[in-house]
């Protein structure tokens, strides 16, 4: 089959550094999903423009290596995101005290899931042109980390490939009988450039953010919310650089307008190809952080988050930090998509 034609649906398990994996292809578009990680898709390709859109890792990364720190490949969810400062905050009359794993800095950071092994509950070709993927895990008593969180709960990621490109609903059931905190994150690292014949220099990246968060030496908020540079302006209008020099910078976000559209999220661009990639988000996601470790690296993390970095501990209004609670069995739910442009 010519490499610019769309295949047929379809889903199989494979085997993946000796995991066993789930291939998902639909609409111009595969992916990879890895259940043993964090139900991480570590992969997402456009067959019709030949790209790779997500980082992924390479074959001389060991599994252990790559699960130990899965946040820098692919579409890692974070519980919570990013950093709680000293591992520690309240709810109400109830002390939270996670581990530190951050202790250069003394926090807390990008939850635990994300390494977690995971059930894939469907696998299932809907339609010639769209596959649908289920991951859940389920939080019990039982697991090591229900001494720093309370909480019995069931997380749900619902992933639906098409000619759309990857829409993913996420989904968290309070089973415990108390109120529980969530914050939900992704870490999702796309790569800068798409393929082997790209240039660093060509990619921009457009993000609807409105203001920036300052940050501590601890990379923790300070409570101060900043305008934009005129550098980060470029974000809302022509796309800001995002290669050659190091990025780790915390936004609100807002909706803005893209090509006559409303639209929340942020775009890839490379300039020299007029190629786009599109990462939509839902009004849940109120926060991004935009990170690229040393610049040099080959990718950028786009990271929308639900709450502020630190958002227990942030003495700000719920309405503006994102913190919130979920009373016993409910369950809250948002989306996210990613696609090519075409």
């Amino acid at each position: 089959m010519p490499i610019n034609e769309k295949q047929a649906a379809s889903v199989e398990e494979v085997l993946w550094k000796g995991h066993t994996a789930v291939k998902f292809s639909a609409g111009g578009y595969e992916a990879l999903i890895v259940p043993d990680v964090g139900a991480n898709v570590i992969e997402l390709k456009n067959t019709l423009k030949n790209i790779s859109i997500l980082r992924s890792p390479n074959e001389d990364l060991d599994f252990e290596a790559f699960k130990e720190r899965p946040q820098i490949y692919g579409f890692p969810v974070l519980f919570p995101p990013n950093r709680i400062e000293d591992g520690t905050f309240k709810v109400g009359d109830k002390v939270y005290k996670f581990p530190i794993n951050e202790p250069k800095r003394n926090n807390y950071i990008h939850g635990f899931i994300k390494s977690e092994k995971w059930q894939i509950t469907k696998k299932e070709v809907i339609s010639k042109d769209e596959v649908q993927v289920e991951a859940v895990f389920n939080f019990t008593k039982e697991h090591d980390f229900y001494k720093y969180l309370p909480h019995e709960f069931r997380f749900k990621l619902s992933y639906n490939l098409s000619c759309k490109g990857l829409k993913q609903t996420a989904s968290v059931t309070n089973l415990s009988d108390e109120k529980m905190p969530i914050g939900i994150g992704y870490h999702t690292a796309f790569n800068v450039p798409f393929d082997e014949n790209g240039n660093d220099e060509d990619f921009r990246v457009m993000a609807s953010v409105d203001k920036r968060w300052e940050q501590n030496e601890r990379n923790l908020p300070t409570g101060k919310i900043l305008k934009l540079t005129e550098e980060e302006k470029k974000l809302l209008d022509g796309g800001m650089e995002v290669s050659g020099h190091p990025i780790e910078t915390h936004y609100m976000l807002k909706n803005m307008n893209l090509d006559g559209k409303e639209f929340r999220g942020a775009v890839i661009e490379d300039k020299s190809n007029k190629l786009r990639v599109i990462y939509e988000m839902g009004a849940d996601y109120k926060h991004l952080v935009i990170w690229n470790d040393t610049g040099n690296k080959h990718f950028v993390c786009i990271e929308p988050q639900t709450w502020v970095i630190n958002a227990p501990n942030v003495k700000m209004s719920d309405d503006i930090t994102g913190f919130k609670t979920l009373l016993p069995r409910k369950t809250w739910s948002e989306k996210i998509r990613i696609y090519v442009e075409m």
